[in-house]
């Protein structure tokens, strides 16, 4: 099993891949992060402030330090306890991650949570221009999460180490705190104008649906589809093609 720093660095990179085109704050303490109980000041790994989400990594030790005691595993437990307060009082929603622990429920956690801020968005008051700006990177951020939750339930371990020697690499050439975002499929024009708007048409997770809006262009193009029984979801046309099949 890879070592839970090297973990710790593979979630490090898939954040950055996830979450590319948001704002990410490292080893910040936001003014209202006080523990009411000492006055001191707690940390979060990252901020992701236009998107609400903060990670914290858990059972993490210094280099050189030895296993924390139980009296110390409980006074983190108790602080960890009291950062997801916090962050709830505050509008920001705190995931705990263990690198050490099986991924899938953080990842799905962090899947809600990135859904969650675009149905919160859809719902605001904010300008035509700026939702619609925003709508698309929640999309590109939802369908990156996707992908790389089916990549690591293939082989956590091996994916996540994989990820961990990408995140070095963006150190070594000095990038980790700016990572570049992906860059986006190309989208045919011919494959762009099956896609109309009263289609019927399956998706490989999220099963049968139908397209009720089509907005922007090319590879910027966004695909809203209701699917049966369930919330209407916005999907960029380039990143879901390949999940889709066209019903007659």
């Amino acid at each position: 099993m890879p070592n839970i720093h090297v973990l710790a660095n593979g979630w490090r990179e898939l954040l950055a891949r996830v979450l590319a085109d948001f704002t990410c704050l490292e080893d910040v303490s936001p003014p209202w992060l006080i523990n009411p109980a000492t006055r001191r000041r707690l940390k979060l790994d990252l901020l992701y402030p236009e998107a609400e989400i903060a990670i914290r990594f858990v059972g993490l030790t210094a280099k050189g330090q030895g296993r924390q005691s139980d009296e110390e595993v409980f006074e983190e437990e108790q602080r960890n306890q009291t950062r997801l307060e916090l962050c709830r009082q505050n509008g920001v929603s705190l995931i705990l991650v263990d690198p050490a622990e099986e991924p899938m429920k953080a990842i799905e956690h962090l899947q809600r949570l990135i859904s969650r801020g675009a149905r919160l968005l859809a719902q605001s008051e904010r300008p035509v221009a700026e939702k619609s700006l925003w709508q698309t990177r929640y999309a590109v951020a939802r369908e990156r999460a996707e992908e790389l939750r089916a990549r690591i339930a293939r082989d956590p371990e091996q994916m996540l180490s994989n990820l961990a020697d990408s995140w070095r690499d963006r150190e070594v050439v000095g990038v980790a705190q700016a990572p570049e975002p992906l860059p986006m499929p190309t989208l045919p024009a011919t494959a762009l104008a099956q896609l109309q708007v009263g289609r019927r048409v399956q998706h490989a997770r999220f099963g049968v649906g139908v397209i009720t809006a089509l907005e922007g262009q090319d590879a910027e193009t966004k695909v809203t589809i209701l699917f049966d029984g369930a919330q209407p979801r916005t999907f960029l046309a380039a990143l879901l093609l390949d999940k889709l099949t066209l019903l007659k």
